[in-house]
């Protein structure tokens, strides 16, 4: 009786984390092969060997699993109380809020492209965790999306959602040109 009673004792809501996350990896690890499309020029050159585009996401996972078995092993000499059942609810409005805004990003980035789609992203969760300046907060929405598009689709050769210029600006508008410019052309 008292071996069961210590072992529920130690099966805790760790354990069930550790369970899920080892779940999730392996369900990572086997779903990642289907969802990412072989890459249409290979820059390793013919005869070197290269890296299968499933290479890096599967190591992320494996170590998912690793991690999640380290987590699952050491659940069960924690002992910790469930501080999510003390949760107020401010924290579970600001946790809806942000899934929100993540549902909408996606949307965005979709229909806006990246940059601008990330700006609005940034502005209204920093807006909306705090941040009352909004010149600076318009700067860094915009800046740090601008920099993280440019560097990884020119040195890194990435595909990011660029800004749908064509379907967004009439051509007749003064502003069309140079961001078609901007979107195709320069280094942006």
């Amino acid at each position: 009786m008292t071996s069961e009673t210590e072992t529920a004792k130690r099966f805790n809501f760790n354990t069930v984390s550790a369970v899920i996350f080892i779940a999730l990896g392996v369900a990572l690890f086997l779903v990642i092969p289907h969802q990412i499309d072989k890459p249409l020029i290979n820059l390793g050159g013919a005869g070197q060997s290269h890296l299968d585009a499933e290479a890096f996401p599967q190591m992320v996972a494996g170590i998912f699993v690793l991690l999640g078995a380290w987590y699952l092993f050491v659940s069960f000499s924690l002992r910790e109380h469930n501080e999510l059942r003390k949760l107020d609810l401010e924290a579970i409005t600001n946790v809806i809020v942000t899934l929100a805004i993540m549902a909408a990003y996606v949307w965005l980035m979709l229909f806006l492209g990246f940059v601008a789609g990330s700006a609005i992203m940034i502005f209204t969760m920093s807006t909306y965790f705090g941040n009352r300046n909004f010149v600076l907060g318009a700067l860094v929405s915009i800046a740090v999306p601008l920099v993280v598009f440019v560097l990884f689709t020119k040195p890194l050769v990435t595909s990011l959602p660029p800004f749908p210029v064509d379907e967004l600006i009439p051509e007749s508008w003064i502003i069309y040109e140079p961001l078609k410019y901007l979107s195709n052309k320069s280094i942006f």
